[in-house]
């Protein structure tokens, strides 16, 4: 049975959810990195810039759970004035600031960062300003909110304070999003130790233990991406099963593709990012209207196809005779688009793959696959000249390993 407070956590929870959808924004929650514990890699911080869909967007740090020191502060502008932005910060912990100018302030951004350090201190200062007030309505006008490590629990119901006696405390969030969450699922043991002793016995609900360099991407309370700056980043779905605590890993899409197709092409493009963006979802139309000769027509004669084992193809002959062979084996194969970022030509898409492995003409559910999926292209001259697969072939494999045994 649950203990009262987990159904207290529930009735708050459900009175979240009675705000539509529409209105809520998106949230990105950081299990470490970014630009404080990862200068030289800001792909995170540029991954949450971008879904401000601003060309310059205004951004908000707020670095109350570190105790707004100077260092954590000089740290965000040094990073965010790479960006085509504008940084402010706000501190409150040391010097009282009015409810309305820290209304005004909040409401005018168009991107919130929290940065980490003591999620129990930083809770109790919002709380005692008003400002957990405000960000609850900056939330619902679809401001982006983001953080790391206590600026990620922050959102969640449930949290948990490190201990001074051992002892583990839950900590009460914002609420805005169900469950719980865990920082720095990797570096440091004592907490990912800890979380599952707390959800074991009942102290946390289930949630999330997330690596550094990861980050979990919420669209109103929904969790539709999981990306990584690292190319070896994880995640993990932490829940109580029967007697024990089980791990459900999460494989992030690794964001340094938009990276290497930025750094690895010689290709030198001018169209818009919007017309490139058009290009592709009409490509990827024609991918799932198996459409060979649409597809050949929107690719230059030199274009470079590379599949998710890093074979290259090149020219729009082999280019057909690799599509002939995909569609043999799995005559339903589609793409489902779950998001694009499009810059200067480059287009990163993320979504999923699926198809059925056909065996002796037969399309059966037991041979059905879906996997998570990336592609990158880049366009030139109205054409996709370059176009790669990122993706988990593991349960391909099988598929086509069980088939070869028949």
């Amino acid at each position: 049975m649950k203990s009262l407070s987990n159904i207290t956590k529930r009735i708050s929870s459900i009175k979240n959810r009675h705000v539509s959808k529409e209105q809520i924004g998106q949230i990105i929650a950081l299990g470490g990195g970014g630009f404080s514990d990862q200068p030289d890699n800001l792909l995170l911080d540029e991954y949450i810039l971008l879904q401000t869909n601003k060309a310059k967007p205004k951004v908000l740090f707020l670095p109350t759970a570190g105790g707004d020191h100077e260092d954590y502060i000089a740290k965000f502008y040094r990073a965010y004035k790479k960006f085509n932005c504008v940084p402010v910060h706000l501190s409150i912990t040391k010097k009282p600031v009015p409810f309305r100018k820290l209304e005004h302030l909040v409401l005018s951004q168009d991107m919130i960062f929290v940065g980490g350090g003591s999620t129990r201190f930083l809770m109790q200062v919002w709380r005692k300003a008003g400002l957990d007030r405000i960000i609850k309505k900056a939330w619902k006008q679809g401001i982006v909110l983001s953080g790391m490590s206590a600026g990620a629990i922050c959102w969640y119901e449930d949290g948990f304070k490190n201990p001074k006696d051992d002892l583990w405390r839950r900590i009460s969030g914002l609420g805005f999003l169900e469950g719980s969450f865990c920082p720095h699922y990797d570096k440091r043991g004592e907490l990912r130790k800890a979380y599952r002793k707390m959800i074991s016995a009942g102290e946390l609900d289930s949630g999330y233990g997330v690596q550094d360099g990861v980050a979990l991407h919420y669209c109103g309370t929904d969790l539709r991406y999981v990306v990584s700056g690292a190319p070896d980043g994880k995640a993990f779905f932490v829940k109580k099963s029967g007697f024990r605590v089980t791990e459900k890993e999460i494989k992030p899409t690794y964001l340094g593709i938009l990276q290497e197709v930025h750094l690895g092409s010689a290709i030198h493009v001018t169209e818009a990012s919007a017309g490139s963006t058009e290009i592709v979802k009409e490509y990827i139309k024609k991918i799932n209207e198996h459409d060979l000769k649409g597809l050949l027509e929107m690719t230059s004669e030199d274009a470079v196809f590379i599949d998710s084992m890093g074979i290259n193809t090149t020219g729009r002959l082999d280019m057909r005779k690799a599509w002939d062979v995909l569609l043999t084996f799995f005559p339903d194969y589609t793409v489902q688009v779950k998001d694009i970022i499009s810059k200067n030509g480059m287009v990163a898409v993320f979504g999923t793959a699926k198809g059925t492995l056909a065996t002796d003409g037969r399309i059966l559910d037991e041979n059905k696959f879906e996997i998570p999926a990336s592609w990158t292209a880049v366009v030139k001259e109205g054409k996709i000249a370059k176009w790669r697969v990122y993706a988990d072939n593991e349960p391909v494999r099988k598929l086509i390993g069980k088939y070869n045994k028949l």
